[in-house]
């Protein structure tokens, strides 16, 4: 095989007789030959791509194919936070600036969308009243209409980075507490998914963003990346340079073990700390292509933040750091109205705090 062929790929297909793979093709205008011999489910224009149904005999006629760019296998994506204990532009700033410093501004992300690729959304009143703040839903899991989240994750999520708190009278409240949200529902009631399915996420974000007033996503999820040019890692790039700020977990495995797409270098890629500073043990980090990641930490152990259910539990996890910072980007965009995603970062940086040797947000 050649190199364009992703090693996990050929590994599963030693075993299983048929896999899921995403070929990115040199021209879209090589679609119409590969429909003839391969079996195309998936369209993924955003990232001249398809997603493809195959046996180990089309890894031959791919490797062989001049349209072909790369071939990866469709990897296994899970959400990155635990299960809940309880049912670039430092002139923009002032001089000394700080989160606080924003929120002493009266920021409250009102008027900025934030898209939560995730478990979902449910409708929590800290979410939905006085207004109802969740005004996008699209479910690539299970075709409903209305949001819902079967898991938790997301609304735990969507909670740290926008929740009002008004059913903890403001104890418990979101860094940007008025932001609306978009929730993609892109996995599953038990915290799986693949990219095909993050995928279907993406390119409906692509597709949507500008219609609903979207400035930032948040991905509190992650996948093994892989060895040749990594699906998830292009999609979440793509985004940015469609104008989208985007915010991803590094995942919860400790050193060396980066999840896809925080290993872009594009994306704002977060890690979790501790109530003292301290990066926590789970907390994953490393060398990606000769870049450390994460960009900055922020708060991440047992965070109080909305339960499913419509109270409030706990959580730990980068999945719950990330949002976090998502929040603060709200912020950002609502306070600068044309800052692009590269303004965007260079600010969270500027905004952290230099401890032992990496960045960390007091949010």
């Amino acid at each position: 095989m050649t190199a364009r062929i992703d090693k996990n790929l050929v590994s599963v297909l030693s075993v299983e007789d048929k896999a899921q793979a995403v070929v990115k093709l040199r021209s879209p205008l090589e679609l119409a030959s590969l429909r003839q011999s391969l079996k195309v489910v998936r369209y993924y224009p955003f990232i001249s791509s398809i997603g493809v149904e195959c046996v180990r005999d089309d890894l031959v006629k791919l490797s062989r194919s001049h349209s072909v760019e790369f071939v990866s296998a469709s990897m296994h994506v899970s959400a990155l936070g635990d299960t809940p204990l309880n049912p670039f532009d430092e002139a923009y700033l002032p001089e000394n600036g700080s989160v606080h410093t924003l929120k002493a501004e009266g920021l409250t992300g009102a008027g900025v969308g934030l898209a939560v690729i995730d478990t979902g959304v449910g409708t929590h009143l800290d979410l939905c009243v006085p207004k109802n703040r969740i005004y996008g839903f699209y479910d690539v899991i299970n075709g409903e209409e209305n949001p819902y989240d079967d898991n938790g994750h997301g609304t735990f999520v969507a909670g740290v980075a926008v929740g009002n708190g008004l059913c903890s009278g403001k104890t418990c409240r979101g860094i940007a507490p008025e932001s609306g949200v978009v929730a993609i529902k892109a996995i599953s009631a038990n915290g799986d998914s693949s990219t095909f399915k993050i995928l279907d996420g993406m390119q409906w974000l692509y597709d949507n963003f500008h219609r609903l007033g979207i400035k930032v996503v948040c991905m509190s999820f992650g996948a093994e990346p892989t060895d040749t040019a990594d699906p998830l890692k292009i999609g979440a790039e793509m985004l940015v340079r469609r104008g989208l700020t985007v915010v991803c977990a590094v995942g919860n495995n400790g050193e060396n073990n980066l999840k896809s797409p925080a290993v872009s270098g594009e994306v704002i890629s977060v890690g979790a700390v501790d109530d003292d500073g301290v990066p926590a043990k789970f907390s994953s980090y490393g060398i990606y292509h000769g870049i450390s990641r994460p960009d900055v930490y922020a708060k991440g152990v047992r965070l109080k933040g909305l339960d499913v259910g419509g109270t409030y539990s706990y959580m730990s996890g980068t999945s719950v750091s990330a949002p976090a910072v998502a929040g603060l980007c709200c912020l950002l965009h609502q306070k600068y109205k044309n800052l692009s995603p590269r303004q965007a970062k260079g600010l969270v940086m500027s905004l952290a705090k230099e401890k032992d040797g990496i960045k960390v947000l007091d949010l």
